[in-house]
């Protein structure tokens, strides 16, 4: 199931509000991904990826089973 547009600003206002509130620099580039958003930092080379997609890890399927 494709997240909507909404969803992906939702998760960016967020993220950027926890930045902010820890002093900590803003996003360079923000990239709207099928299921996740990209959060790019340019001066330290990293980015920060927000998987929107609910994983069930206490199910006992997907891709952590034992």
């Amino acid at each position: 199931m494709p997240w909507t547009l909404e969803a992906k600003i939702e998760v960016e206002c967020r993220l950027r509000e926890l930045l902010s509130s820890e002093g900590m620099p803003q996003p360079d580039e923000v990239e709207f991904g099928y299921t996740c958003v990209r959060f790019i930092f340019h001066e330290s080379k990293t980015c920060v990826v927000i998987d929107l997609d609910p994983c069930d890890y206490g199910s006992g399927s997907g891709p952590h089973a034992e």
